[in-house]
């Protein structure tokens, strides 16, 4: 099962893995009945340049997804997965990458918002330890985010979260004082073309 960033130009994939997602499963994933085709590509067409959509692929098939948007010191999250792959862990690894890509922006809060009766969420949203509080037939999740440290900046590069130059010129400037040689994060930054020193070199 392979995990990455969806690119601008693949959007068309997520498209059709929320279009085929049943009228149940599209009542669950956007906390609202009747959503139509029109709807998840009015959805799509909105959403931001430097937000995530990070897929979980089968082969060539997208069979999961995480959309995580970023507003200020908050980030939501929504995840998918087609009912065939449910039980693949898929929800939980792309819900950890999520939290990754939220902590290397400083974000301070995750979030997420789904139906009360979306237990498969909910009990995602625990696992990760997301505080759930049920109110009117809805059910919030809240995650206090921790600054990054090493840890979460080299499971982005690993993963191949990085939307190429403008993340990596962002998480350069942002964790400048992580790059220094022999941290945690210098082989991997080596690896890729780049030299790491006491200042952060282009690659």
């Amino acid at each position: 099962m392979l995990i990455r960033r969806l690119y601008i130009h693949e959007r068309a994939a997520y498209v059709a893995h929320l279009k085929g997602l049943s009228a149940e499963d599209r009542r669950l994933r956007f906390a609202r009945s009747g959503v139509a085709d029109r709807v998840i590509d009015d959805y799509v067409a909105t959403i931001g340049v430097g937000d995530l959509i990070l897929a979980a692929f089968a082969g060539d098939e997208l069979v999961g997804a995480a959309h995580v948007a970023l507003s200020g010191s908050l980030a939501e999250v929504g995840v998918s997965v087609d009912e065939r792959h449910r039980t693949d862990g898929i929800g939980s690894k792309l819900l950890r990458q999520a939290v990754a890509f939220a902590r290397n922006r400083r974000a301070e809060k995750l979030y997420t918002l789904c139906l009360s009766d979306n237990r498969s969420m909910v009990a995602l949203a625990r696992r990760a330890g997301m505080q759930v509080h049920f109110e009117g037939g809805e059910a919030e999740a809240f995650l206090d985010l921790t600054p990054p440290d090493p840890a979460t900046v080299t499971e982005e590069i690993s993963s191949g979260l990085f939307a190429v130059i403008h993340d990596w010129a962002e998480m350069m400037d942002s964790y400048s004082a992580l790059l220094i040689v022999g941290s945690p994060v210098e082989p991997l930054f080596e690896a890729s073309g780049c030299r790491v020193t006491h200042t952060p070199q282009s690659c």
